[in-house]
């Protein structure tokens, strides 16, 4: 949330069945040099206040306003970064290309055995490559060495503000400039930011920010076993193999500048190639041919007016809006190993969020009790438009246009969703050491059927400062704090789940034709999820705050979540939307900060922070005991949601067992299969942690 305004921090890519890339998120948007300070809350408490996507918790980010000052005051920010890879792999030198410990003996030998390093012990001696070449067969050297180079981020930003004590302007421009450590890969963001705040008549404050952004992503590197993935080209290269003889003739057509195109020296125009793995790519080709790009146009706007009807009295009004436009290209290139002629995908998404605020509060104090309270109302208003423009195989060979396809198919996607709600808070105070924190909030989903599209959910909550009651001025405790809470929240889920949608299609000898547009079964029975979590903590700091303590234990659990599960695709679909039964968390996190150092000019601070979370799936539908959510390409691994295991458990094949004693192929003596899947793994940490060091 960006002053007061949420946002849309929804990934745009990541791995999947298929492979994937990783698009970033909508954090990316924001200028570093534009943030005041950033506010955590965590657990269910923020939802009550800040809507269900606060469900887990709510980051606060307060953007810079003005300051008063005579003349205009001037702020520049520099850095640049060098980067490089860290190599934690440990491939083998010993044993080069080939298989059954034999090296190839001619090019098609070569060619057969491709990325397999299972041949003769390195010797030195001659031995003709994938494309008929005799080298040494001996370790080539540093692969990673030689395709990575050092990475640079260039940042700049310069900024101006002024004001007296009751109007108050600042405007910041920034740009960043990122060479990544892949070739041809990189990443350019642009910022532009505007801030106001003015008091009219001691009664009236007005603010209003807006934040612009344009970001520009180029090749961003494909992840998992995705074709296209020059990393993984890379690291399978055997190590008689030098990369640098990929690079191929760049005087064939279709080379780009400095010679770092790949083609095959008998296909004009092809990939060269090691193997007959068409997946596996030429790294080379796979940075300097593949496309993956995107641009992005985003403006984030937050206005608010404030009046004070009285001293504790004040009603107030907000307007924000987060849209942006998104436009990507993803292109296989002609002469691609596994599809010769190419294809392009080409995309264009536009999504707003209009968010309306109203609140009426109350902030007072008696004698010593102070009391903080508030009503309002909230309305969401969100949508979804994308054009889609695909297609495959380029007639014109490296002219990367839609219009050059022989194969034309476009497409078109919308959506639009909404919340209503109404919501309060109120906290009382008892001399500054203990309060007491109440809130509810009603939600109406319009994802949701009318008959169960609504839900309530309440919190409350406590704090005891014991050391209020204390002298600390000579003990070794400074500060403490007890805390407790209960709270509540609800959910929905996409759009249009509900009931069966229908596209149109491109037609056929005049007459229109129509289909379902959606690959999962609808579920118009969908309630709203619930999650309740309790929570108790305790913050202490020692020897003048220089050492301190937050520990918390909470529990969580989860009713009528809302998940994809898959299913057999002979009926027609890839899966339905559910309403699982309980899922179950809880755990502790602990934060440690201490300051070892500190003088007049210098000082040393350490934070240290670890958490445990313990996880269950209680029970799933009636009669289910096990829903499949995921599965890798090759389908000896899944991810499941299993009823008394924790969320998301790993199942797989593994080898067969009779008697406790592995089985073996008596012919191959490979390892025999397992006839069915068994838990292997967990895909969520249980233990998380980290440290910091400021000096």
């Amino acid at each position: 949330m960006i002053d007061g305004v949420p946002i849309d921090n929804s990934g745009f890519g990541q791995a999947g069945l298929w492979g994937g890339s990783d698009e970033g998120d909508g954090t990316s948007s924001i200028n570093p040099d534009d943030i005041e300070n950033i506010t955590v809350l965590k657990g269910a408490n923020a939802a009550a206040l800040y809507g269900s996507r606060a469900s887990n918790g709510v980051i606060l980010i307060t953007t810079k306003s003005g300051k008063a000052g005579k003349g205009i005051g001037i702020e520049f920010n520099s850095n640049f970064v060098f980067e490089n890879f860290f190599d934690q792999l440990d491939l083998q030198q010993e044993y080069g290309q080939g298989r059954e410990g034999r090296k190839p003996v001619d090019q098609a030998d070569a060619w057969d055995s491709g990325t397999s390093s299972w041949g003769a012990r390195l010797d030195g001696s001659s031995a003709p490559q994938f494309d008929g070449v005799s080298r040494p067969y001996s370790y080539a050297g540093d692969n990673l060495d030689r395709f990575y180079r050092t990475g640079t981020t260039f940042t700049n930003s310069l900024g101006f503000s002024g004001g007296n004590e009751n109007q108050r302007v600042r405007l910041n421009f920034s740009n960043l400039e990122n060479q990544s450590i892949v070739p041809n890969s990189g990443f350019t963001r642009r910022n532009v930011s505007l801030s106001y705040n003015g008091k009219y008549a001691e009664r009236l404050t007005i603010s209003s920010r807006i934040l612009y952004s344009n970001e520009d992503a180029k090749n961003r590197p494909r992840i998992s076993d995705s074709p296209g993935n020059a990393p993984q080209g890379l690291v399978r290269l055997p190590p008689n193999l030098n990369v640098d003889d990929l690079i191929g003739d760049p005087n064939k057509p279709g080379a780009v500048p400095e010679g770092t195109t790949t083609f095959d020296n008998k296909a004009t125009g092809e990939e060269m190639q090691i193997s007959g793995n068409l997946w596996n790519q030429n790294p080379w080709w796979a940075a300097h041919q593949y496309e993956n790009t995107d641009t992005r146009d985003r403006i984030i706007t937050s206005n608010l007016a404030r009046y004070d009807i009285t001293d504790f009295l004040y009603i107030q009004g907000r307007v924000g809006m987060d849209w942006y436009t998104r436009r990507e290209t993803d292109i296989t290139p002609f002469g691609t190993g596994y599809q010769r002629r190419g294809s392009m995908t080409e995309q264009e998404e536009r999504i707003r969020e209009i968010n309306l605020e109203g609140i009426f509060g109350f902030d007072n104090t008696y004698g010593d009790i102070s009391v903080n309270a508030f009503v309002g109302a909230n309305r969401m208003r969100r949508s979804y438009e994308a054009l889609r423009l695909s297609g495959s195989n380029f007639n014109i060979p490296f002219f990367n246009t839609f219009a050059n396809l022989a194969n034309q198919s476009p497409g078109y996607g919308f959506s639009e969703e909404g919340i209503n709600s109404v919501f309060g808070s109120a906290t009382v105070g008892y001399k500054s050491f203990l309060y007491l924190t109440a809130t509810a909030r009603q939600d109406w989903f319009s994802t949701l059927a009318p008959e169960t599209n609504d839900i309530l959910y309440p919190s409350i909550g406590g704090s005891f400062v014991f050391t209020e009651l204390m002298n600390t001025s000579t003990g070794i405790l400074s500060y403490g704090k007890l805390r407790g809470s209960w709270a509540q929240v609800g959910g929905d889920t996409d759009p249009y789940r509900l009931a069966l949608t229908y596209g149109l299609g491109q037609g056929h000898q005049g007459n229109p034709t129509a289909s379902i547009s959606q690959s999962n079964i609808p579920n118009k029975f969908l309630v709203p999820l619930t999650s309740e979590e309790f929570e108790i903590g305790v913050d202490l700091r020692f020897f003048n705050n220089r050492l301190g303590l937050d520990f918390t234990y909470y529990q969580q659990r989860t009713t009528d979540d809302i998940l994809n599960a898959t299913i057999s695709t002979s009926s027609g679909f890839n899966g339905t939307t559910i309403n699982i039964g309980e899922l179950e968390n809880s755990g502790i996190e602990t934060l440690i900060t201490g300051r070892p150092i500190q003088s007049s000019d210098f000082s040393w601070d350490v934070t240290l922070n670890f958490s445990i979370n313990n996880n269950k799936v209680i029970s799933l539908s009636e009669g289910i005991n096990s829903i499949q959510i995921g599965e890798p390409r090759t389908r000896f691994a899944f991810i499941n949601q299993v009823v008394d295991q924790p969320f998301s458990t790993i199942t797989g094949f593994t080898q067969m067992m009779i008697n406790g004693q592995p089985v073996f192929d008596p012919d191959s003596g490979q390892p025999v299969r397992s006839d069915e899947t068994s838990i292997i793994g967990n895909g969520v940490h249980r233990f998380v942690g980290g440290i910091t060091n400021e000096i």
